[in-house]
């Protein structure tokens, strides 16, 4: 018997837990936004609103060009994770088997809980139903139900909004690839098609019919899983969310676009310290990281580096995240700074050269202090200004 796995995508989020909690939004366009202020950044948006073209990444000036009735509403993560908590303790009645995924997606393996795709279909049909009967009639979601992980998601991408989508046969696969672009599948941006267009690849269904061996040997690893992935060939499976976390990162649309250094480096370290904060979390220790930002007149900078030993501190890890940072001069207007960690693995017990343990035993009595009193009773001069930049957010993707 084949896999049979679910992936419930909730259709503009945040937006419609927005619209849910006040019906004087339902019907109208908003964007849910990280702060207010013209230089804001929309991180949702309503279906009314994308119906004008207002998107996720949109700034607060630029939304009101294109619609001036367009409704701003500051973001409350509270709101969302409760929400998603009452529509989590749902799909937990159907399956164990359940990752979730991002706040507002997660995977249901139904292998072994449902004979065949016909019942798995109506029981996903039964859950929709659920959510909207249960936590909110406003809420809407789109679903995929297919043999593996990443066609299920990409069956759910292809559905409509509220809608259903079965992806069983190879035909049928087939069918949707020849009316999708490469960008339209899980995992291909833009660099990757330009690398897959230089092996003239340029459909879904010519990388679908392409040699694997050689897309591995071009691209390593990831051109075989690509090619895995459009050929239903499961790789990761539904993980449970305790499987731990592959990077640890944080970015930040900064309301005072500057390509001062000084006021960049503070948020920088911000985002580091929040960062090896859920890395101690964990009880995890960093082999690797990434630092980049984006610019207000587009392109940026994005860089990573490997290190030779392992680091948990938030002074370990900036001193490498600011020489990435600050790698190239800086000489206009930054509005997105971004810092992450990767390469992770549980902290030995072995002693660091580059970090004295009592480094290493304060970071955890600060991490006890801000958790008992909150954040801002002890803290690091560096971190002086910054109280209310970079505050708590919610991301789309991974669910930090």
């Amino acid at each position: 018997m084949p896999s049979i796995i679910a992936h419930i995508d909730m259709n503009s989020y945040f937006a419609s837990v927005e619209q849910q909690a006040n019906p004087l939004l339902r019907g109208k366009p908003v964007g849910v936004v990280a702060y207010l202020g013209d230089n804001g950044c929309i991180i949702a948006s309503s279906k009314e609103a994308k119906s004008f073209g207002i998107k996720t990444g949109c700034s607060v000036a630029r939304a009101k060009q294109i619609h001036p009735g367009v409704v701003f509403v500051e973001n409350e993560p509270a709101k969302y994770i409760a929400t998603t908590q009452r529509i989590v303790e749902i799909f937990a009645q159907y399956t164990d088997a359940l990752e979730q995924y991002s706040i507002d997606e997660s995977f249901l393996d139904f292998t072994g809980y449902v004979k065949n795709f016909d019942e798995a279909a109506r029981l996903v049909t039964h859950i929709r139903a659920r959510i909207k009967n249960e936590v909110g009639e406003w809420l809407t979601c789109s679903a995929g139900i297919a043999t593996t992980r990443w066609l299920a998601k990409f069956a759910s991408d292809f559905a409509k909004s509220d809608s259903q989508l079965v992806l069983q046969a190879k035909e049928d696969r087939l069918r949707i690839f020849d009316q999708c672009d490469l960008v339209d599948a899980w995992g291909i941006g833009d660099a990757m098609k330009q690398r897959l267009n230089a092996l003239g690849i340029f459909t879904l269904r010519q990388l679908h019919d392409y040699a694997p061996t050689n897309l591995q040997r071009t691209l390593g690893k990831p051109g075989y899983y690509l090619w895995a992935h459009l050929n239903g060939i499961e790789i990761e499976g539904v993980a449970s969310s305790s499987r731990p976390p592959k990077s640890i990162g944080h970015t930040y649309c900064i309301p005072y676009q500057t390509h001062d250094t000084d006021y960049l480096g503070s948020i920088l370290y911000k985002l580091v310290c929040k960062a090896t904060k859920r890395l101690r979390a964990l009880d995890m220790e960093a082999g690797a990281v990434t630092a980049g930002y984006a610019l207000v007149r587009g392109g940026g900078l994005h860089v990573s580096k490997k290190l030779s030993h392992h680091v948990v501190t938030a002074d370990e890890i900036y001193r490498y995240a600011s020489q990435l940072f600050f790698s190239q001069p800086i000489k206009e207007k930054v509005r997105m700074v971004a810092v992450s960690v990767s390469s992770l693995r549980g902290i030995s017990n072995q002693g660091s050269l580059f970090a004295p343990p009592r480094d290493r035993d304060l970071a955890r009595a600060l991490d006890k202090l801000s958790a008992r009193y909150g954040d801002t009773v002890v803290y690091k001069g560096r971190l002086w200004h910054t109280k209310d930049q970079a505050q708590d957010r919610i991301g789309y993707r991974k669910l930090k």
